[in-house]
């Protein structure tokens, strides 16, 4: 590996752009804070409780610019015996450091300043940890990507034994090679964001009226009283449909532009020991996850995308806390060719084809829709008493919806295992499979309700380091079976899962 362009082993400092990310951070928040103001100003009333709210506002984040700015000459980062070492603190010296073996990931982001002044910044993640440990501002391009290759070549060169196929895999400067795997162009972003769930775009726009009418209720608007002034509507089937058609258009919209923006230029990397995914229109971020960190993977599709021939491909990566979205890196836009590239990296010649696959118990069904259907039939008994035939003819279309969705949940759900591997299959509209390697299993339960003790029945529930998964309605016996088989597996193993 060259000699790097820069001196790590002394204090260094973030670039002075930092501080203009500073003030932007804080004039975003103000302005955040000042909506529901602007909002009392142009409606009308509590004027005077309006401007002590601003006044406010402005206060305190004058002084919290003030103190970030002086913290920010007072926060250096320097490398030391194989660790990343920062300090930092005004009124408080605090000295933090992580040890390079510590270091799983190191991912970048540019928005459109980051991208005018050449700078990262960088988001450092660590074994055992929820968020990021390090986050840095602004570092300057070229001496962040080496900070990153640095402490990666030390980290590898303390863990493995060199071999010429890792030596191929690295480029003169020590930087990892990366070999595309799929990229996304405009016309695939489009074919994304017309496919996704359009249903999460509607409830962002509910979401969205209800926070302007939660603010201006909190800073003293009778929202009630202005709605007064409204003219009622003569609700008939052409204003609900236009109004439908309406929502569903705007939902598809917000869908395309999210899509792009997240995702723009979107490119799927391979490198020796991982992945990198790299998107973004006005934020650019690169993401890197380690093979040892993915705890398994997950990809599913809805009948759009299986139309197209789409499925979103989830990585999920070992947390310290219980597993999330943020904990994932979802890859959209996936094809079969590109899944199977991700899987034989991961899991060699996994076989998938050959693996004996179950189904759970058909009483997974049958105990849901009994007692389901106790309870519609004392709704509808209610609602026949009392002569209410549209909550009936309501309530009957969404016992029909429930009765439907669960069927199809039974009819896809799935499972199957060999000496390496759990795969695991679900859905109801569309498909969602979730792969595991056995080896990467934290802890097992058996879990059986009153009724499924009675009929010889469980679940079985299996926790990772980023999540569990699932197997609803499967013979204890069974069950049983598979606990002590996995769990001699486990203990057997000695294979680094973190």
């Amino acid at each position: 590996m060259r000699k790097s362009d820069f001196d790590f082993t002394v204090p260094n400092r973030q670039s002075y752009v930092a501080i203009l990310m500073i003030l932007f951070k804080t004039i975003n928040i103000v302005v955040r804070q000042l909506i529901p103001v602007l909002l009392v100003f142009l409606v009308g009333g509590a004027k005077d409780k309006g401007s002590y709210i601003l006044m406010g506002v402005i206060g305190i984040a004058l002084l919290s610019m003030i103190y970030s700015i002086i913290n920010f000459f007072k926060t250096y980062f320097y490398i030391e015996n194989n660790e990343l070492v920062l300090q930092s603190g005004v009124f408080q010296r605090k000295k933090t450091s992580i040890p390079f073996e510590r270091i799983q990931s190191i991912n970048f982001e540019q928005n459109i300043i980051h991208q005018l002044f050449s700078v990262l910044k960088i988001k450092i993640d660590t074994a055992g940890s929820e968020k990021s440990e390090f986050e840095f501002h602004a570092i300057e391009e070229q001496k962040a990507q080496e900070l990153r290759d640095l402490i990666l070549a030390q980290k590898n060169q303390n863990h493995s034994f060199s071999t010429s196929e890792d030596e191929a895999a690295v480029n003169e400067d020590g930087s990892m090679v990366f070999k595309p795997i799929m990229t996304l162009g405009i016309a695939d972003l489009f074919k994304v964001g017309f496919t996704e769930n359009h249903i999460k775009s509607v409830g962002l726009i509910l979401v969205f009226f209800f926070w302007i009418y939660q603010n201006l209720q909190e800073v003293g608007v009778d929202v009630d009283e202005y709605s007064e002034d409204i003219p009622e509507w003569e609700w008939n089937g052409t204003i609900i449909i236009t109004l439908v058609a309406l929502m569903m258009f705007v939902s598809v919209f917000i869908s395309l532009i999210r899509t792009v923006v997240t995702h723009f230029d979107l490119q799927f990397l391979r490198s020796r020991h991982g992945f990198k995914v790299v998107s973004g229109l006005f934020t650019k971020k690169e993401t890197s996850a380690a093979d040892h960190k993915i705890q398994y993977i997950s990809w599913s599709d809805n009948l759009l995308k299986r139309w197209i021939g789409f499925k979103d491909l989830r990585l999920n990566q070992a947390s310290g806390a219980e597993a999330n979205l943020k904990t994932s890196i979802k890859i959209p836009g996936c094809q079969d060719q590109h899944l199977e590239s991700v899987i034989h990296s991961l899991f060699g010649d996994a076989q998938l084809e050959h693996m004996e696959v179950h189904r759970i118990d058909k009483r997974y069904f049958t105990r849901y829709v009994f007692l389901l259907s106790i309870l519609y039939l004392i709704f509808a008994g209610v609602m026949i008493w009392f002569e209410l035939w549209k909550p009936l003819i309501a309530g009957t279309i969404f016992y029909i919806y429930l009765v439907g969705n669960r069927y199809l949940s039974l009819t896809k759900k799935k499972y199957g295992y060999h000496d390496e591997l759990l795969y695991v299959q679900g859905g109801i509209f569309g498909d969602k499979s979730e792969l595991l390697p056995i080896f990467k299993i934290q802890a097992l339960e058996i879990y059986q309700s009153p009724y499924q003790s009675k009929n010889g029945l469980c679940n079985i529930i299996f926790f990772t380091a980023s999540g569990k998964i699932q197997i609803p309605y499967i013979s204890i016996h069974l069950a049983n079976q598979i606990s002590d088989n996995f769990i001699y597996k486990v203990e057997t193993d000695h294979r680094k899962w973190m």
